[in-house]
């Protein structure tokens, strides 16, 4: 897949918060950390997305319209629904606790009923959306996507010209993995990277890749659902194997510039099952040394959890962060304990889950290779084993003679 077919996978959030107001969906919720983006986009398509400019406010609860005179939320939603023709409206750290949620919801409803048919929007944003059961027929929510390369490579532009000084020795090859290596991050945390690269030094030299690997695992790490697993071993680590090992080689060309220019597509997982302590998880890591990819865990326990919000919305969130690092592995290990393990009692939280990873697997367009690991594939459900999700399924045994000759080669 080409870089250009890349972006093309990515969400294009200005063409999408576009189609809405087009659409003249009356009140939306946008999910995103990065709230100076948010607005920067909500701006430029009221200003250039239509024909016609469209009047932009924003409000908070601190500043209210810009005019640091304070009013409350249901003051400028009336206020909005007040004006006259078109208009859009960015309600900054969106909250239920902002005002009696009984005359909020009912000033919602009201702008819902009324604005319905007009170019008149409400951008409520916040970190995470917390759509009520009984909004969800009012209010859309949508996921404002990550900076693409083409974003990286602008910040990484505007911070270089903050340091003059710096004489930047990459090559062109260099750079598209700095920008490579920075998806995933908001905004501000490249920015924050790449002047951490720069800060102390009179040349920029390859070692700000590795930088940039490391302090993005760092990030990654913080927010406690993917952790990056350094690559430590290769396929000449791994004994026996054989299978597997020519499966991989196979298919290491289909990540070459040839394949992605004629649009091979990437495989898109397999899983290894078998006896406990023969070398699955090792085998994972080979994986990723073998293509050159970065490796993700995915901690399902952290995940149901709770510590860092719904599952079903950390499970959800881990997919997203996943793919937009891509191309990437994410690493599901012991699957039939964490996705497709279901629970009694859970309130079908597990089967919902499943649901979800069931048709990403499926339908999924970004190059993320899913390895898998069980011990107890009679655990598993019949449809994570149907062909389609997995493009092969490997036993990993106790070693034969042969390859027990070949795993003491290795530690010789």
């Amino acid at each position: 897949m080409s870089t250009a077919e890349l972006k093309s996978h990515r969400k294009n959030s200005f063409e999408e918060i576009k189609r809405l107001v087009a659409s003249k969906y009356p009140l939306v919720w946008v999910e995103s950390w990065e709230e100076e983006r948010v607005e920067f986009t909500l701006k430029k398509v009221s200003q250039s997305g239509f024909s016609q400019p469209i009047p932009f406010l924003v409000w908070s609860e601190t500043k209210g319209f810009g005019d640091n005179k304070k009013t409350s939320i249901v003051e400028a939603l009336e206020h909005f629904l007040g004006l006259q023709g078109s208009a859009i409206l960015m309600i900054k750290d969106f909250s239920w606790k902002l005002a009696p949620e009984s005359l909020l919801k009912r000033t919602m409803r009201d702008v819902f009923q009324q604005t319905k048919g007009s170019f008149k929007t409400v951008f409520f944003v916040s970190p995470f959306a917390d759509v009520p059961d009984d909004m969800l027929k009012e209010i859309i929510s949508i996921d404002f996507a990550l900076p693409d390369e083409s974003d990286i490579q602008n910040i990484f532009d505007s911070v270089i010209k903050g340091f003059p000084k710096v004489k930047v020795a990459l090559s062109d090859e260099q750079k598209t993995k700095i920008f490579q290596g920075a998806l995933g991050l908001t905004g501000d945390e490249a920015k924050f990277i790449f002047q951490k690269m720069l800060v102390g030094k009179t040349e920029l030299t390859e070692e700000a890749v590795e930088i940039v690997f490391e302090e993005k695992a760092r990030i990654i790490r913080r927010d406690g659902l993917l952790e990056y697993v350094p690559t430590k071993y290769s396929l000449d680590d791994l004994g026996g194997h054989e299978n597997l090992k020519e499966w991989l080689k196979d298919r290491s060309q289909f990540f070459s510039k040839e394949a992605r220019e004629a649009g091979l597509r990437m495989p898109k997982g397999i899983l290894m099952t078998g006896v406990s302590g023969c070398g699955k998880s090792l085998s994972t890591q080979a994986i990723a040394a073998a293509w050159g990819l970065p490796l993700y865990r995915l901690d399902m326990n952290r995940v149901y959890g709770g510590a860092l919000g719904k599952p079903e919305e950390c499970f959800r969130r881990a997919i997203q962060q996943i793919e937009a690092v891509a191309p990437a592995i994410l690493w599901l290990e012991e699957i039939e304990k964490g996705v497709a393990g279901y629970e009694q009692g859970d309130k079908g939280v597990t089967a919902r889950i499943f649901s979800s990873f069931l048709t990403w697997l499926q339908e999924h367009t970004t190059p993320v290779f899913v390895a898998a690991t069980a011990n107890e594939i009679n655990k598993l459900p019949p449809e994570l084993l149907r062909k389609g999700r997995f493009d092969e399924i490997f036993f990993v045994d106790l070693p034969s003679e042969e390859e027990r000759k070949q795993i003491f080669k290795v530690h010789l």
